[in-house]
Formats: C-alpha cells, structure tokens, sequence
C-alpha cells in the first residue's frame, strides 16, 4: 500500500523526528513543534507518503504562505535585492534513504501539487514558488553566501539558521545594501561556479521538473546561494488528480 495524504496535527511529532533523523542538516524546515501545530492547516501545510502494512511515513514536504520573498535581480551586471512581501513557498522535500526512487519523488511532487491547488487554494490559486539548493562550498554550506553573503552582512550562514522558520529572508533583506553589487565586486570564481547554477546532486530532479511541465524557472536569484527560483502555477499541471493517480500506479507497479 502506497498513499498521498495532507497531514495534521497528529502526524507533526512523528514529522519532526523524520526530519531530525533523516535531513542531516540538509533541509530546512521548522524546529518548533508549537509554531508548526499552531500554524497547521491556517499558513502551513504538510504533505506526506505513507507506505506498507505499518503506513510508515518514506516522505514528507511543506507548504507554507510566508511573508517576506526576497530574491535577487540582475540589472547592468550587478545584483539588486528586492522584497515582494507575501508569497507562497514548497520546501522540505525529503524521501527517506532506503526509499529514494523516481518513483516516490514523482509522488512527492504529484501530492505538493494536488493538495496545494486543489484543497489548499482551490478558491483562490495562488502561485507557489520553490528552488533547488545551489552550490556548496567546501563545508556544505552555500558556496555565494560563505565567500559574499558573509561579507556584505556580516552574518554567517550557520548563524541565519538560527532565526526562527519564515524570518530568515527578513533578516537577509535587512542587512543587505540596496545599492547594486556589481558582478566586478563578486570574485569571478564564484560568480561562475553559483550563478544560476544547482546542486549536482538535485540536476537530475529538476530536469525531471522541467520535463513534467510541473515548474518553470525564474529570473529570481536565491540570496544565499545565487541559483534561480522556480514556481509552479494552477496551468502548469491542469490535471493534478490524473497526475497524482499516475504516480500512484507507477510506485505500486515497482
């Protein structure tokens, strides 16, 4: 047995402890168990894959309808930050190892889609935007904000994981200049190695995006690592419930 299910508030300790034994640090999501129960179902939402005779959670993502989008422009070779405010964002994707396969990434994507646009939004379909993680550097950490971002607002990574979920971007925002930061300011090893550019290891899901139509990529640069966002819209997949049930058939045939 395989399903796709939108989560409540039962399932968030069990959630929470997926995310602490699996993620390795790796994905972002909430660490206060009383922001996500008080927050679930109003402005964060969680999906999940359950599967086999127990109903073992192999999968989990969140949506969320966060405050503050802050990304970058390029305008006459700089970056210039900007701050659309309210917007709504899929993160946390994470499968657990032992079950990683086409298969259940595809269901992932089917049920982030199918509950967003057809439950969550179906009265108001509203966009919602996600990325890939960028480049690393040497200490797994965004290769842009440890050799620039670190730099310019004197924060290190590790210390704007520390913010409460949601006010990271906030925080970003604040700190860094509004004048343009011309591409002749950013080492040009850098520059090459992370602009626009995704994770090795997460090229191949999002060419796998790309190929289901389910995202298109933006012209928006991630401010700690410089890759693009990408969004999804009601269009993009206009038969979420075929394309769910299709995945469905395609993890019980394998």
């Amino acid at each position: 047995m395989i399903d796709a299910l939108l989560l409540n508030t039962e399932d968030v300790p069990e959630v929470l402890e997926f995310y602490r034994e699996n993620s390795h640090d790796e994905v972002l999501y909430p660490r206060d168990e009383r922001l996500v129960r008080d927050n679930l179902g109003r402005s964060f939402f969680l999906t999940g894959i359950r599967a086999g005779a127990g109903e073992d959670l192999i999968a989990v993502a969140w949506m969320a309808k966060l405050k503050d989008f802050v990304y970058f422009v390029i305008e006459n070779d700089s970056l210039i930050i900007k701050n659309d405010r309210d917007y709504a964002y899929s993160g946390g994707w994470l499968i657990r190892p032992d079950c990683r396969s086409a298969g259940v990434f595809k269901l992932l994507a089917a049920a982030v889609n199918y509950f967003w646009f057809t439950d969550i939004t179906k009265n108001s379909p509203t966009s919602l935007w996600g990325r890939m993680v960028g480049k690393k550097d040497a200490d797994g950490n965004p290769l842009f904000w440890n050799r620039v971002g670190e730099r310019v607002t004197g924060i290190s990574y590790h210390e704007l994981l520390e913010f409460p979920f949601g006010t990271m971007e906030q925080e970003i925002f604040d700190r860094w200049p509004k004048e343009p930061l011309t591409f002749r300011d950013i080492p040009q090893d850098v520059l090459q190695q992370a602009l626009g550019k995704t994770h090795e290891a997460l090229i191949g899901p999002l060419n796998q995006f790309l190929r289901w139509g389910m995202v298109e990529i933006s012209d928006r640069y991630v401010p700690t690592s410089l890759n693009r966002f990408h969004v999804t819209t009601e269009n993009n997949i206009p038969d979420a419930e075929g394309f769910l049930y299709q995945a469905i058939r395609k993890c019980i045939e394998h």
